[in-house]
């Protein structure tokens, strides 16, 4: 992850614009203590603008006390259904972000700049189940429709390229019988 922190600068004494951090991650869920004392020492380490977390597995009002924590304490959260999915968005307070849209598989969000400069993101969070990943696909496809802005999306797409890559659970085969 590549930042320039306000006060760096060029080679020629001139100063470097600020740059925005976003953390996007896969928390598997928030309910124990390591994945908690994980994300507030990423928090701390990291320092970002905008943290998105997928599979948080809980609702707005369980994640209400973490923005606290986090220091971040503007939040939109989609709920988790049960025990599965769920996705938050913490940012700093002074982060100029409107939600435009979002669903169980995505935040999808425009933020404007100090400078005007007018962008969005969209947080991912990608059906696991193999015969419905493309609405995954179609989400993202609308989403690519609805505007037209410089658009950054991060996050769990949970699409692999190659058999090897495939982690935990089921390995998935490819097309010529291999796992």
């Amino acid at each position: 992850m590549g930042h320039v922190g306000m006060g760096e600068q060029e080679k020629d004494g001139s100063a470097l614009p600020s740059q925005m951090r976003i953390i996007a991650w896969n928390c598997r869920g928030l309910g124990n203590g390591p994945a908690i004392r994980g994300l507030l020492d990423l928090q701390k380490e990291e320092a970002p603008d905008i943290l998105f977390l997928s599979e948080t597995k809980h609702d707005g009002k369980w994640l209400d006390w973490l923005r606290w924590r986090l220091g971040l304490t503007n939040m939109v959260v989609k709920d988790s259904v049960g025990a599965s999915g769920g996705l938050a968005v913490f940012r700093r307070k002074d982060i100029d972000l409107t939600v435009k849209s979002m669903s169980k598989y995505h935040i999808d969000m425009v933020i404007k700049e100090e400078d005007l400069f007018v962008w969005r993101f969209s947080g991912v969070y990608g059906e696991s189940k193999s015969d419905e990943k493309e609405k995954t696909w179609d989400t993202l496809r609308s989403l690519h429709a609805a505007l037209s802005l410089p658009w950054v999306c991060a996050g769990d797409f949970n699409e692999v390229l190659f058999a090897n890559e495939k982690e935990g659970a089921a390995k998935i085969r490819g097309s010529n019988g291999e796992v």
